[in-house]
């Protein structure tokens, strides 16, 4: 008679319970209205910061590849943002509220200035602390943008497993491994494992259970806005790619898996603002592929100066209207 196997408890030692306590403290420091604004400023000033080295760059890059390029990527980097939202609000759908787009975005857009923040803690925190003003409860928002990481990361390597590998077959067979790791993917993606997974995550990070299970049709959502996402963060990178390619459709499937594929590397590495670093190696590697070495560079720096500044306006586009907005019933909740 076979024995029924039992599975060990989800871990409970020094490491979980540092990372709830690091949470529950930074959401109890953040409950303040002038650290959030300072929270904003030091944002803001960390993104531009770690251009500003890179100015003079940015400007050859610009006048290499040509401003009329920049502004249309500029404007595919703001429609994959706003793609981004459109997953988050499904996510905070599905977990039982449903935030109109305009709201949303105000939490979501100055939320996600936190990635310029060493940590990946501070996009969650602010967006728990944002969604106050809206009677949204910290777990259930914090819990969402936790969500909603995982879910774009799983797009994301879905997205590069079923692009980059047909792009570069015959010129490059190492990211053929990519290919076995689609059905394991679209596997994982199973509404049930999601549950099971972001049960065992909130028990580790001490935070409450789900009242109810995460829906099947909002994972199918999330996971469409985000596979949109990437499939525009990818164009804002052809367009700066193509007027240097030697095969400028051929550089369209390589800028849209390269772009996801780094940016899931630059997520990995939780401790770099914003990916700094892991994600830029990565892209450039593949850029290398279309381009001179040189361009693909230039390409990769331009990109995260678009993609900052895009972060930038969206979040300055949403914040300045709700200063001169009447105020919330939560006034303290919001920025």
């Amino acid at each position: 008679m076979l024995r029924r196997r039992s599975f060990p408890p989800p871990p409970t030692g020094a490491v979980a319970r540092l990372a709830g306590s690091a949470l529950r403290l930074a959401q109890t420091v953040a409950a303040s209205r002038w650290v959030r604004w300072g929270f904003v400023a030091v944002a803001v000033l960390a993104g531009a910061g770690a251009l500003a080295p890179h100015r003079h760059a940015i400007a050859e890059s610009v006048r290499q590849i040509g401003a009329g390029a920049v502004l249309a990527s500029s404007a595919a980097a703001v429609a994959g943002l706003a793609a981004t939202l459109q997953a988050w609000r499904a996510t905070l759908a599905g977990l039982g509220s449903d935030l109109p787009t305009a709201k949303a975005a105000k939490v979501f857009f100055v939320g996600q200035l936190g990635k310029y923040i060493p940590g990946s803690v501070w996009p969650i925190v602010a967006q728990a602390e944002l969604a106050r003003a809206y009677a949204i409860p910290r777990h259930r928002s914090s819990t969402a943008a936790l969500l909603t990481m995982l879910l774009s990361l799983a797009a994301g390597l879905l997205t590069a497993a079923t692009t980059v590998p047909v792009a570069l077959a015959g010129q490059d067979v190492r990211y053929w491994w990519l290919l076995a790791a689609v059905p394991v993917i679209a596997a994982a993606l199973h509404p049930r494992l999601v549950n099971a997974a972001l049960a065992a995550t909130l028990r580790i990070i001490r935070r409450p259970p789900l009242a109810r299970p995460f829906p099947a049709r909002a994972v199918l959502t999330a996971i469409g806005w985000s596979v949109g996402s990437w499939l525009l963060f990818g164009i804002h990178i052809w367009l700066l790619l193509a007027p240097l390619a030697d095969d400028p459709g051929k550089a369209l499937t390589v800028s849209v898996g390269g772009f996801a594929l780094a940016w899931c590397a630059g997520f990995l590495l939780v401790i770099a603002p914003a990916g700094v670093g892991a994600r830029d190696v990565v892209l450039i590697a593949l850029l290398t592929t279309q381009a001179g070495s040189a361009e693909a560079t230039a390409v990769a720096l331009l990109s995260r100066a678009v993609m900052t500044a895009a972060d930038l306006l969206l979040a300055g586009a949403v914040a300045l209207p709700a200063r001169r907005a009447q105020p919330s019933p939560n006034r303290d909740a919001a920025i």
